[in-house]
């Protein structure tokens, strides 16, 4: 069964919103535009840039001040890992 993140304010997953700005997962990687240690595994970072696909969930545990994030190529991995956060 999943489990979201305990979050205190708001939580949010979003879907390829690299292509709203006509640019690619490589792009937004190469000027780090996502996070380079929100990557659930270096095999979905890859994915990620090979397909061109990517799902991202943020979460703030707290505060609207401190948030975590996680990426990757499959929703499925990403929903696994974000289940573990504690």
């Amino acid at each position: 069964m999943f489990v979201w993140p305990a979050h205190k304010a708001s939580l949010s997953l979003t879907h390829n919103e690299h292509k709203a700005t006509y640019r690619t997962v490589q792009q937004e990687v190469d000027e780090e535009g996502f996070a380079m240690d929100s990557w659930v595994s270096e095999e979905q970072k890859a994915k990620a840039i090979a397909t061109d696909d990517c799902w991202i969930l943020q979460w703030y545990p707290e505060t609207p001040v401190g948030f975590c994030t996680l990426a990757a190529a499959d929703l499925d991995v990403l929903l696994e890992h974000a289940s573990k956060e504690e």
